[in-house]
């Protein structure tokens, strides 16, 4: 398996720039040449609508959450995304719901399997906002490296706070078993902030993430730039009003992610 990173961005809450950030870390990746795959593995769907990918039948993450036979099924599944040809993306379907309630063995490990014989550099995952579970044992299963999600709110708190307790657990439970793997905490990405932080709920969630020892910077703006597109399913990169966006995440990939 010829893999760099496999990294996924996770939050316990949901809309809290999840989808964004990760998106938007392997649309950059791919524009700099390396070839990169994003695995949608949130039902909702949403980067795969962003991408405007058409699931045809049962070919989404599901079908590798549902097979014991999935060795190479990763760069089977994926497709190349409309804003690089470096990018690829496995697609989700809200038909991937059905796998929380499957108690399969060997479930967990399905995800990290399918990534035999993948080529590419660089693995993202959009992972669902869930407390544990089978999707998420199974995506952190495959995972070398979690990102965080946030805005400076109170939902963007608890899907962080939330979200660490369940990584928490995940490596207490392997150093159980003896496993030498661990998921490495990269950081917190705050996202669609304030140009001028005035807010006093904005404030105390910086002062709350701050906090932690985890909080990246820069934080990345909000544009409404970044909401736009994603309902025409083009990149905001493109659009001189979403440069602010790019380049507050390409220094996180370059500096942060990527180190």
């Amino acid at each position: 398996m010829v893999v760099m990173d496999r990294i996924g961005i996770y939050s316990e809450a949901g809309g809290v720039t999840k989808t964004n950030t990760a998106v938007s870390l392997a649309v950059l990746a791919a524009r700099q040449g390396i070839k990169t795959v994003l695995f949608d593995v949130d039902p909702r769907a949403a980067a795969t609508k962003w991408a405007r990918i058409d699931v045809v039948g049962g070919r989404h993450v599901g079908a590798i959450l549902a097979s014991d036979d999935c060795e190479g099924w990763a760069d089977e599944l994926a497709e190349v995304s409309p804003w690089s040809e470096n990018l690829r993306i496995v697609p989700s379907s809200r038909n991937l719901s059905n796998r929380e309630a499957d108690l399969d063995d060997g479930l967990e490990f399905r995800l990290k399997r399918s990534l035999v014989g993948l080529e590419d550099h660089l693995v993202f995952f959009d992972m669902p906002n869930r407390q544990g579970g089978p999707i998420i044992k199974a995506t952190l299963t495959a995972l070398t490296k979690v990102i965080y999600a946030a805005k400076l709110d109170g939902d963007g708190i608890d899907g962080v706070m939330g979200a660490r307790q369940t990584v928490e657990k995940f490596n207490s439970n392997r150093a159980l078993i003896g496993s030498s793997e661990r998921v490495h905490e990269v950081g917190i990405i705050a996202g669609a902030i304030s140009d001028n932080i005035v807010p006093l709920v904005e404030k105390a969630s910086f002062e709350d993430l701050s906090a932690t020892g985890l909080l990246l910077t820069p934080m990345v703006p909000r544009r409404t730039i970044v909401q736009q597109t994603r309902l025409t399913g083009e990149w905001y990169g493109d659009y001189r009003a979403g440069r602010p966006v790019t380049d507050a995440y390409m220094t996180l990939l370059n500096e942060k992610v990527l180190n």
